[in-house]
């Protein structure tokens, strides 16, 4: 029996029959037709990348936060890079400036003012203070013409502006100076004619009983007529005069009352009594 010693060998089948490489055709890479341009020095682009180069160029102040904004009053957003003409911001490299030993010192007083009023100001009670000393803001006067809010200020031709005036629903100056005037006038009228007349009268004792005899004889004389009359009241007149007498001695009995009844009686004049009336 024979006995092969082999050790190292490097026999591989795969490498007995080569194989072809097979030819792929790849497509052209991708080149935009506007790597030209953006390689190239352009003016726009130089100033749009200057331009952001601290995070972009404020284009205006922050607005005050008191004064909000409102629908349809902001401003429309414009371009984030600015023209090409517009001047370009110039940054310069500023020299170090060492503060003066006075300048230290007066920076010291200072920030120990500053800390002394942080600690013994009350800000709670000042802004209390500054709130309640606050006076509402007035608002401009428009007119809204739109359904979505739009408005314009009043114009003195066409809107009724003197609504708004101070003057408006007070008495004139003028009037007033005349009621015044009118007021010292009757003043000065009433001291020269010194103390007015009474409009009333008093009547006497012995008006008063000359009164009620007086009354007392036209009811005797008016019974004794109503008395005479005849029982039947046939035709129209007599009917008439009968409620006549009738009604004149009620009115008679009520006035003889009265003064009976009442012992001081005052009596106006007939001039006085109608102007009053």
């Amino acid at each position: 029996m024979s006995v092969i010693h082999l050790k190292n060998h490097d026999e591989n089948i795969y490498s007995i029959t080569t194989k072809p490489v097979p030819l792929v055709k790849t497509s052209p890479r991708y080149r935009s037709k506007y790597a030209d341009y953006v390689r190239k020095p352009n003016v726009y682009s130089k100033v749009c990348k200057e331009s952001h180069k601290i995070m972009g160029r404020p284009v205006e102040c922050l607005p005050d936060p008191k004064q909000f904004l409102r629908k349809r009053t902001g401003k429309q957003p414009h371009s984030r890079c600015r023209p090409y003409d517009e001047p370009q911001l110039e940054f310069t490299k500023k020299e170090k400036v060492y503060p003066s030993r006075d300048q230290i010192k007066q920076f010291d007083e200072e920030l120990k003012k500053k800390e002394e009023y942080r600690t013994t100001h009350s800000f709670v009670s000042a802004n209390i203070k500054k709130v309640l000393e606050l006076k509402p803001k007035i608002p401009e006067k428009k007119v809204v013409f739109d359904r979505t809010g739009a408005s314009r200020p009043l114009i003195r031709e066409v809107d009724p502006v003197y609504i708004y005036s101070k003057y408006y629903g007070k008495t004139p100056p003028y009037l007033k100076c005349y009621i015044e005037n009118q007021h010292k006038e009757h003043l000065i009228k009433r001291d020269t004619e010194g103390v007015e007349q009474p409009k009333c009268r008093y009547i006497t004792r012995e008006n008063r009983e000359k009164l009620l005899e007086g009354l007392k004889q036209n009811w005797e004389e008016l019974q004794k007529q109503y008395q005479g009359l005849p029982i039947l009241t046939d035709t129209i007149p007599k009917k008439i005069r009968k409620t006549k007498m009738e009604e004149d001695l009620k009115q008679l009995e009520k006035d003889i009352g009265l003064v009976e009844r009442h012992p001081y009686i005052y009596v106006y004049d007939d001039d006085s009594y109608l102007s009053k009336k």
